[in-house]
């Protein structure tokens, strides 16, 4: 072994704690790129070969009812490869076991499972046979969560009457990877369920032979889905169409997409930040380290050495620092997928999703450590090396210490020797004190990322369930009633107040933008569901205009007052241009409002309702349940109190598992500067502290020395953490945020309050040990350092 070989493992020895925490530092790091990057990749390719196995398609379309006839007009259109029409109706299951109506979409199947688009991925048993007319396939989540097992029997109601379905099997479907009921924004895999039955079963129990009222589409190979979509749009007009929608705008896969595109955003956006920071430290700590060994490289020099075995040394130094730090980052990298795939397997059907590491990632993270880590310690090497062996050996020439500007903001105060050259410390080192602040500013913000979940989360609840949605009970009818239907929900026991609303697809047009959406149609004097502005006051329904949420206004690229064109995609399918009355802020989905009876005027139905929400005396609320379970006229209920505990086991469990490891990451890149700021800052005072001493000054006294500078640092470096954490948050929130859910760029006070005193606490850890070596000061050896 070399000599320069020996005195590496005597660095290492030495510097144990150092390096231990910049390894710790560069492992988070590369934990957070290899996580995320791996993530992203795993649910894409997943997703996709899920997709491309059972064949989903590329276009759908609902109607009222149309004639089988008129598929061979469809598959005809140009740019379409294969066409299936289906019967798909939602219906009520007779479900005793819940206390809340179950709803469920039936639909047809015409080959047994084996359909030539959107094919079953059976778990077990089998689809129906043809011409089974009591045989059922059910979806996973709906069994897995009710303990559903082939052989069991459900019930429905079909068309006023109930029909018993035996359960054949188990299945996935690439139309339900993320199975919502329609309405309701989160699933509940406990409410809804989608039952599969001979098409021979469906037409008969919703008296459509030789009709459907359901189609799917697949595409010919560089096809362009929009002139495909138009042209569906006008054959199925006659029949009742609602608008052909591409793939990207199916329920499940929009909601897989806009995951797919946060996580995307997110691999980037956060690994960066992460991976910014820790490179920035990494290259000031080696390099602050390096340069505390100005004297020992000189020496060497003196004795030899050339300048490339001496490079190569710390170079050396770098690439074990950063070893162990991507070989701790990678395996902290690949818990921290497993951990993250984990939260997606209640919350998406596939048939396999394991995590799967990325070996580019980890090649990436490795190599953007190195690099970073070697350009900060040969940037200060090339400093030392270029000069002379006996200019190097000898001590830095001491600081022209003077009157600074910091030092006359005390200038009232009366003058004491240790304020004076704690400040003149600072003071006379500006670029290193800069450094610090820098530093110790960059930890905050890693904290606040990894907490700033919470308080979004938090306020999308506030917002949207306690603001927006002020009724606990919201019921849809299969067919728009008559307003007198709210007279009689109104006698119901324990309901205190009941508000009809309206509910119709339309799609909106602004220039070349369009959108399709669903109007709700409120009350004029709406107190059940109040849109509220982005300074959270509620915003009243505009009599003749309509309220576009602030997602979808920037998506239509129109503002408050701009004029956009409505057409309405049932009953008369009239269009109507229409001013933009407001902008609202809301946590899910993309709303869109209008004054109940404006609405009506513009559907030409008259004074009609599809929708009602209710406030009920929660003591009422389990009878109620039952009672509304038993009403023909009811196609679903959805009741707050389910709602809000499956956003909070779905979507909050999704975000909070992964801001919990972030958090755990942050945590340790705040020690690890804090730590080596104080170590680094020990190694290179040693001979002052240790002069100090010698004058007389106790441990105590030149602990606080040390220790006033580094308080005094983290004093300035934490606030503008604080301000760059806000700035950073918006910008997450606001690249994060999709058309499923809106993320507030919101940071309570409890986060960084937690920030300070994670940054405090390591302070305190780094003190108190740097406060032991302090004690043990060698003074002899620290003052002939410098001889």
């Amino acid at each position: 072994m070399s000599l320069l070989d020996r005195k590496l493992g005597r660095d290492l020895r030495a510097l144990r704690g150092q390096v231990l925490t910049i390894a710790l530092v560069v492992a988070a790091g590369v934990a957070v790129f290899v996580a995320s990057v791996s993530t992203f990749y795993t649910l894409r390719t997943t997703i996709e070969r899920f997709y491309a196995d059972t064949r989903f398609p590329q276009a759908f379309a609902t109607v009222k009812r149309a004639p089988l006839s008129v598929v061979a007009a469809i598959a005809e259109i140009p740019g379409i490869a294969a066409v299936q029409p289906r019967i798909v109706r939602d219906v009520i299951l007779d479900w005793p076991a819940s206390p809340l109506p179950v709803s469920a979409r039936i639909v047809s199947l015409a080959g047994a499972g084996e359909e030539g688009l959107a094919r079953l991925h059976m778990r077990s048993g089998a689809a129906p046979a043809p011409g089974d007319a009591r045989g059922a396939v059910l979806n996973e989540a709906f069994a897995e969560a009710n303990a559903v097992l082939p052989g069991a029997e459900i019930r429905a109601l079909l068309n006023g009457r109930l029909q018993a379905f035996r359960i054949t099997g188990i299945a996935l479907s690439p139309e339900y990877v993320f199975a919502v009921k329609p309405g309701l924004p989160i699933p509940d895999d406990r409410l809804f369920a989608v039952l599969w039955i001979d098409r021979a079963a469906a037409e008969a129990a919703f008296d459509m032979k030789g009709a459907f009222n359901d189609l799917i589409v697949t595409l010919a190979p560089g096809a362009d889905a929009e002139p495909v979509i138009a042209e569906l749009d006008r054959l199925l007009a006659p029949y009742g169409s609602i608008g052909a929608i591409a793939r990207r705008n199916q329920p499940s896969n929009r909601f897989l997409e806009d995951e797919l595109n946060q996580q995307r955003v997110t691999s980037i956006t956060i690994p960066l930040i992460f991976f910014g920071v820790a490179a920035f430290l990494l290259n000031v700590a080696l390099g602050r380290l390096v340069s505390a060994q100005r004297e020992q490289i000189a020496a060497l020099k003196a004795l030899g050495f050339a300048d490339l075995p001496l490079a190569l040394h710390y170079l050396k130094f770098v690439l074990v620092v950063v070893a162990l730090g991507v070989a701790l980052g990678i395996g902290g990298g690949i818990l921290f997928g497993h951990a993250m795939i984990a939260s997606y397997h209640d919350f998406l059907r596939l048939p396999v999703l394991e995590f799967s590491l990325v070996p580019w990632a980890a090649v990436a993270g490795a190599a953007i450590s190195a690099v970073t880590a070697s350009l900060g310690v040969l940037a200060s090497l090339r400093g030392i090396l270029r000069l002379a062996p006996a200019v190097a050996m000898r001590p830095l020439a001491p600081q022209l210490f003077a009157r600074s500007r910091i030092e006359g903001l005390f200038a009232t105060a009366a003058p004491h020797p240790r304020r004076m050259m704690l400040l003149r410390g600072i003071a006379g080192r500006p670029a290193r004190t800069l450094l610090t602040i820098i530093g110790i500013a960059c930890a905050v913000p890693m904290v606040v990322l990894g907490l700033f979940w919470r308080d979004a989360i938090d306020r999308m609840i506030d917002v949207q369930f306690a603001l927006v949605e002020r009724g606990n009970v919201g019921v849809t009818f299969p067919q728009p009633r008559d307003r007198a239907i709210l007279r009689d929900l109104a006698r119901e026991p324990g309901v205190l107040a009941v508000e009809g609303q309206r509910v119709v697809p339309v799609r909106l047009r602004a220039g070349h933008r369009t959108y399709l959406a669903s109007v709700i149609g409120l009350p004029a004097d709406s107190t059940l569901r109040r849109p509220h502005d982005g300074m959270l006051r509620p915003v009243d329904v505009p009599p003749d205009g309509i309220m576009l949420t602030r997602r979808l206004a920037e998506r239509l690229g129109v503002s408050a007052g701009a004029a956009i064109t409505i057409e309405v995609l049932e009953g008369r399918q009239r269009r109507r241009e229409v001013a933009v009355g407001a902008i609202v802020d809301e946590a899910l989905g993309m709303a869109t409002y209008m004054d109940l009876d404006a609405l009506n005027r513009l559907a030409g139905e008259g004074a009609v309702i599809s929708a009602a929400s209710l406030y009920v005396d929660p003591a009422s609320l389990p009878a109620l349940a039952g009672r509304l379970k038993g009403l023909p006229v009811i196609e679903a209920v959805a009741m707050k109190a389910y709602t809000l505990s499956s956003f909070l086991d779905k979507v909050a469990g999704l975000v909070l598992v992964s801001a919990a490891i972030l958090t755990g990451f942050a945590i340790i890149i705040a020690v690890g500067v804090v730590y080596n700021s104080a170590r680094i800052a020990l190694q290179e005072r040693a001979w002052e502290l240790a002069s100090l001493r010698v004058l007389g000054f106790t441990r105590a006294e030149v602990a606080r020395m040390l220790f006033g500078e580094l308080a005094l640092k983290i004093a300035i470096g934490t606030p503008l953490g604080l301000l760059l954490a806000q700035g950073i948050v918006a910008l997450l929130a606001r690249y994060s945020s999709n058309e499923s859910f809106q993320i507030p760029s919101v940071v309570g006070a409890r986060t960084y309050l937690a920030a300070i005193l994670v940054v405090t606490l390591a302070a305190a850890l780094s003190a108190y040990v740097v406060r032991r070596r302090i004690d043990r000061l060698d003074l002899v050896a620290a003052l002939k350092s410098r001889d």
